[in-house]
């Protein structure tokens, strides 16, 4: 239940705070403009879909929303 409510969280600030796919794809409106809501319908989602699923959502969501904040932090942390 824990790796379906944090990869909900990743992919929601995945596609609205990193990329704006919202923007860029001009869907803005609810869930795909709102980061809680996505999220929650995201979780649905990952709720009734199988294991593997699961699974490869959660590295790619975590692994791009973790990416991006390491390559702030090492931003910051050498200039």
């Amino acid at each position: 239940m824990i790796q379906i409510i944090i990869t909900s969280v990743c992919a929601s600030l995945f596609f609205n705070s990193i990329h704006n796919l919202h923007r860029k794809w001009k869907l803005n409106f609810k869930p795909f403009s709102c980061g809680s809501c996505l999220a929650a319908w995201v979780g649905i989602v990952l709720y009734f879909s199988p294991k593997l699923v699961l699974d490869i959502a959660s590295v790619l969501f975590i692994s791009g929303y973790l990416g991006a904040i390491i390559e702030t932090l090492m931003y910051k942390i050498w200039n």
